[in-house]
């Protein structure tokens, strides 16, 4: 024990460190819940699927996902199991961190400990090690692969295998170790040849399945991800340079050991190479959809080292013997501020906002079963934790995650059409003559993913479909909320599927539904009827009741109870227009006009309705009150 701490505690801190972060930013990704969705599925007996009946490999995580069934199989929560693996494999990664810097600075305490602590102090990958996916668990095995390559060990072998079986990009990283032997002895890489032949060869039964099973060995998410465009290699930039930004100091480490490269040991180099290729395969495949560095999980430790092997070549440069280790000491804890102090506000904004997201799909999950006790199916854009509440009804994923309809047969870009959403295929048609009974847009209201925004290019979801909402508060405490919104079919939705709105309607729609999210209601309203006047006939109805409620909050009332009656008399079944159109009848004593508006909402939002009257009742009683 005391050889231990000796030799090893700057890595026990380290681990220490970590597991605070890791416990500050502990949550389930939404993400997470697609894999537990596919697990429950089995062990309910209803086989690896995400919709009962529909044999689609939507995971891209298949021994992870295996792993969970295990222990799901013998009665263990798998979820809570998935958060302590990823957290111990996220230890697992500081340690070889500690490991691999001991081989790279010739078992230089100093210098490995200064490399391991930055790792330990890297928000990113406490963000990702307990949240539920197989992030850490793959840059686990990937960096394993690196320290076995080193070592010309033949458990190279196992770690590949494990890699591969986790994630389909292990054989990235075995085609990495392939060329960065070839390249450092300038031979054929017999080593890494054989030794991931064998793991082929092991590998054969996984594929063997998925092939029978799924019909393909390529997982379903590759089909709707990968566009191989020039906007891809641009997302891909832009997502490196987030990175090179937050934890590789601009670049310097890299830049600074290329420099050096001849004077680097042999480790040091290979090193280099695979966070050099492994950057530029990131950038190839447009980076990653979630936020928060999670692609550069496997790269963590080797970027650290290389900022330590600059950082040693500048302080043994300019700095005498005597000087040294206090010089390496103060631009470490310089080194360790900025790796907390640049990526703060934003992995701790990204980790609120995933856990009150979840908190929101949640729930709207639970208040669609409790309202409507049909198997109702939903599309939408964010499967995750709102798919895991509802097994057994039918989930569809518009980006085409889980659906190979919409993976592989995506209907053509909508020229025009612009979105900072990085998942472009979508499939109006099949989503339409699907007939679904919910479709439901990632921000509520409005379309922001180009699926949902070529939705209202169709008549026939302008005309079919009517928003639903349930009252929901993310604080219980608070007496404040929000509405949150489903798009509830209303009619049999029948062809020809053929857009006839233009693009220009949605892009003003939106952009003015985006103006009143910001408080701008002039703005929003100018927006509004510029969306109307691009717009054919018949207008959205709910196009002309956001000008209305606008109007509302600039206290044009007149205008705004017109506007409303224009909607109820093109469609009765916007149960918005009869909300606000409640309310000013309340206020203005109309008993008639309210127990109409009333019947109305009792029919199409029975569960809204009891809050909606509660703070009418309470609002008017209170301005009753100020009045005496």
């Amino acid at each position: 024990m005391k050889i231990l701490l000796r030799n090893y505690w700057p890595m026990l801190l380290a681990i220490l460190i970590f597991s605070y972060f890791a416990y500050k930013l502990s949550f389930i990704q939404d993400d997470a819940y697609i894999t537990y969705r596919f697990v429950a599925n089995f062990l309910n007996g209803d086989g690896l699927v995400y919709n009962i009946g529909e044999r689609i490999e939507g995971f891209t995580n298949f021994g992870w996902t295996i792993y969970l069934i295990l222990w799901g199989a013998i009665g263990l929560n798998y979820i809570l199991i998935s958060q302590i693996t990823g957290f111990l494999f996220g230890v697992g990664i500081v340690a070889l961190t500690y490991t691999l810097a001991l081989i790279v600075f010739e078992k230089n305490r100093l210098y490995a400990s200064m490399a391991t602590m930055l790792v330990a102090f890297n928000l990113s990958l406490a963000h990702w090690s307990p949240a539920g996916l197989e992030t850490a668990a793959f840059a686990f095995f990937a960096m394993l692969s690196i320290y076995w390559f080193i070592q010309r060990s033949w458990l190279l072998t196992f770690s590949i295998l494990m890699a591969v079986w986790i994630r389909p990009d292990g054989v990235v990283i075995a085609g990495l170790l392939i060329i960065i032997e070839a390249i450092l002895n300038r031979k054929i890489p017999r080593f890494t040849l054989l030794s991931n032949a064998v793991a082929l060869v092991l590998s054969l039964p996984f594929v063997v399945f998925k092939y029978i099973y799924y019909g393909t060995i390529i997982p379903n998410p590759f089909y709707a991800k990968t566009a191989f465009n020039l906007s891809q290699l641009k997302n891909g930039l832009e997502y490196t340079g987030t990175f090179v930004s937050d934890y590789a100091f601009f670049g310097a480490g890299f830049v600074i050991a290329l420099l050096i490269y001849k004077r680097l040991s042999r480790a040091a180099r290979i090193i280099w190479w695979v966070s050099i290729l492994f950057t530029i395969y990131v950038i190839l495949i447009g980076g990653d959809v979630l936020k928060v560095h999670r692609f550069f999980l496997p790269i963590f430790g080797t970027t650290a080292i290389l900022t330590i092997v600059s950082l040693q070549f500048l302080v043994e440069k300019f700095f005498n013997r005597f000087m040294r280790t206090a010089a390496v000491v103060i631009a470490t804890v310089g080194l360790i501020i900025l790796t907390v102090y640049l990526p703060f506000e934003f992995v701790n904004r990204y980790n609120s906002t995933e856990r009150g997201f979840t908190q929101k799909m949640r729930t709207k999950a639970q208040y669609m079963k409790e309202s409507d006790s049909t198997n109702f199916s939903v599309a939408l854009a964010t499967i995750g934790i709102f798919g895991y509440e509802l097994i057994g009804h039918r989930i569809v994923d518009i980006l085409g995650l889980t659906d190979s309809t919409i993976a592989k047969h995506s209907e053509e870009p909508i020229e025009g059409m612009r979105s900072t959403w990085k998942e472009v295929k979508h499939n109006s048609e099949y989503l339409l003559s699907s007939n679904l009974d919910y479709i439901i847009f990632s921000t509520d209201l409005k379309p922001s993913a180009p699926a949902e925004r070529a939705l209202l290019l169709y008549s026939q979801f302008l005309n079919d479909y009517r928003s639903v909402g349930w009252y929901y508060r993310s604080d219980p405490a608070k007496v404040e909320g929000t509405l949150i919104i489903a798009y509830k079919r209303m009619r049999e939705i029948k062809g020809p599927y053929v857009p006839t709105y233009p693009v220009l309607w949605v892009d003003y729609y939106k952009q003015g539904l985006d103006a009143y999210g910001r408080g701008q209601m002039k703005e929003a309203i100018n927006l509004l009827e510029k969306a109307l006047q691009a717009s054919p006939r018949p207008y959205y109805p709910y196009a002309i009741y956001q000008l209305a409620y606008c109007n509302m909050q600039l206290n044009n009332h007149d205008k705004a109870v017109k506007l409303n009656e224009a909607v109820l008399s093109q469609d009765s079944t916007v149960y918005e227009s009869h909300k606000d159109l409640y309310i000013y009848a309340r206020f203005a004593n109309d008993s008639v006009k309210a127990a109409v508006h009333q019947r109305w909402l009792e029919k199409l939002v029975p569960w809204y309705w009891p809050r909606l009257k509660a703070l009418v009742d309470q609002t008017i009683n209170a301005s009753n009150q100020s009045r005496r």
